[in-house]
């Protein structure tokens, strides 16, 4: 039961850490972007969306690739 339970929170912090490398700096994750709108209307205040969008370096994008192949597989096994 625990062994299973470390390997949920193993695949989350593993995806959760891909997700940070593959945005651009200054830039909310998808997820908590969504989130962040849906506040924002709430409180009904316009939400920020910057102009331009900074890129992501391909080696942090392949490093954020090799994790989320690591978390399925870690998933999977």
């Amino acid at each position: 039961m625990a062994r299973e339970l470390l390997r949920v929170i193993a695949v989350i912090a593993l995806l959760g850490a891909a997700a940070a490398l593959a945005t651009p700096r200054g830039r909310l994750p998808l997820a908590l972007r969504g989130l962040s709108r849906l506040l924002a209307r709430d409180r009904a205040m316009p939400h920020a969306t910057p102009d331009a969008r900074p890129n992501v370096s391909p080696a942090r994008r392949l490093f954020a690739f090799a994790l989320v192949l690591l978390a399925v597989l870690l998933a999977f096994l």
